[in-house]
């Protein structure tokens, strides 16, 4: 039959081409052939089924335990950080409490009264002369730290890199 032309008219099917028939031995011996021998069963298998499922166990409870930490840490943190904000406002009440308790009229009247503190005589004055030369020291820190700090033959290569380079 042409495989271009598949339809088939009328009822009838057609016949198909049959292979020849073997003899039984032959059939026999191709099934034994087909027929794969059983392994034998060995415990290599299981024991890295073992492993793995051990060591899977093993990084999730490290995963947990990991995230138990932080979440300790971050509650711990928290109260930390409401304390410290509760003695931020106390210092600051206490800052203005002080501020605006400080009077120099009733220091005045503390210090004569209790601590029995007078203001001092004429005779009790002494003049000190001041030389009108008036100058200040400026400290260059940053300086003093390069020159104070023992560094390495490289660091120094380096830190003149840098000084030449930003001139």
């Amino acid at each position: 039959m042409d495989r271009k032309n598949r339809y088939i008219y009328g009822s009838t099917a057609p016949n198909l081409v049959q292979p020849a028939e073997q003899p039984l031995e032959q059939q026999r011996v191709k099934r034994r052939q087909k027929t794969r021998p059983v392994p034998q069963k060995s415990n290599i298998p299981k024991a890295r089924l073992v492993f793995a499922v051990l060591f899977v166990a093993g990084v999730c409870f490290v995963i947990l335990y990991r995230f138990c930490l932080i979440t300790e840490l971050n509650s711990r943190m928290g109260a930390l950080t409401e304390k410290y904000n509760r003695l931020r406002d106390e210092n600051r009440m206490l800052n203005v409490e002080i501020e605006t308790s400080i009077d120099l009229n009733r220091v005045k009247e503390i210090a004569e009264t209790k601590l029995k503190m007078h203001t001092p005589d004429s005779y009790q004055l002494v003049l000190v002369s001041v030389p009108k030369s008036n100058y200040s020291v400026v400290l260059d820190h940053e300086y003093i730290d390069n020159t104070v700090r023992n560094s390495s033959l490289m660091e120094r290569i380096i830190d003149t890199a840098k000084a030449v380079l930003h001139r």
